[in-house]
């Protein structure tokens, strides 16, 4: 005689990927993603800036050294000058960083069976982490 399954029987955390899901890990990165950007946005610029002025004789800025270059900007386009173009940065790092806390934390929680409490193998943990 077979018997048969009842949906009931099945526990709901075992049913599906889905049930692992935990949409803070996605805004945790989405928040991440998106301060790092603006405090470091500055700093990209004139990483940015620096990589213009390559010496091919044309009319560029001249900065001696990264305090130069901040002074500069501010001066000439006031504090908005340091975070010019940060709004696609913000997006892009925060989109990127909210995917991969979300898939990560997901498939962890997928691989430890929904408790939190089983501890992953560091190999295991790090492939985790490259997907």
């Amino acid at each position: 005689m077979t018997e048969s399954v009842r949906m009931s029987d099945l526990k709901p955390d075992k049913l599906s990927l889905f049930s692992h899901i935990r949409w803070q890990h996605m805004l945790a990165g989405v928040s991440g993603g998106i301060v790092s950007t603006l405090l470091l946005h500055p700093l990209d610029l004139v990483k940015i800036r620096f990589e213009v002025n390559d010496g091919s004789g044309k009319k560029h800025h001249q900065y001696n050294g990264l305090w130069d270059a901040l002074k500069t900007i501010k001066r000439e386009n006031g504090f908005r000058g340091l975070y010019k173009g940060v709004s696609p940065n913000m997006w892009g790092a925060g989109a990127a960083w909210g995917m991969y806390f979300f898939f990560y934390n997901t498939m962890k929680t997928y691989y430890q069976g929904g408790d939190r409490n089983v501890s992953m193998p560091a190999g295991v943990n790090m492939l985790v982490g490259t997907m």
